[in-house]
């Protein structure tokens, strides 16, 4: 199952020196409360999050392998991904030029203001 666009948070821990990774999911009950749960996510190779960053899974897939009780256990493969803070960043460029380009009428300006030239 390929996965194209998935907000998600990730919770990283260290365990015998190796980094782990799981994707926290929420889901929104009737009666206007929460749920939480959590899926594994593996994350390119050299790759490292910190703890409760809030990502967006741009193209990644589902997994499983099978454990010691022969059970189903399902991860995310995570190929590429962007963080909060860098689609913020790709917002803020995209309003300064949001303008670029764009006449000034002379009926849109105020009785009071003058032309430099």
């Amino acid at each position: 199952m390929n996965i194209t666009s998935i907000n998600t948070m990730i919770f990283a821990r260290e365990y015998n020196g190796k980094m782990y990774y799981r994707a926290g999911l929420s889901s929104k009950k009737q009666d206007g409360s929460y749920e939480s749960a959590y899926i594994d996510v593996k994350l390119p190779k050299d790759i490292s999050l910190a703890d409760k960053t809030k990502i967006n899974i741009t193209k990644g897939f589902l997994s499983f392998y099978k454990n010691k009780e022969n059970k189903d256990v399902f991860y995310i493969v995570i190929q590429e991904y962007s963080t909060n803070s860098e689609v913020k960043e790709e917002k803020k460029e995209d309003d300064v030029y949001a303008n670029f380009g764009t006449s000034i009428k002379a009926e849109d300006l105020d009785d009071g203001m003058e032309l430099p030239f």
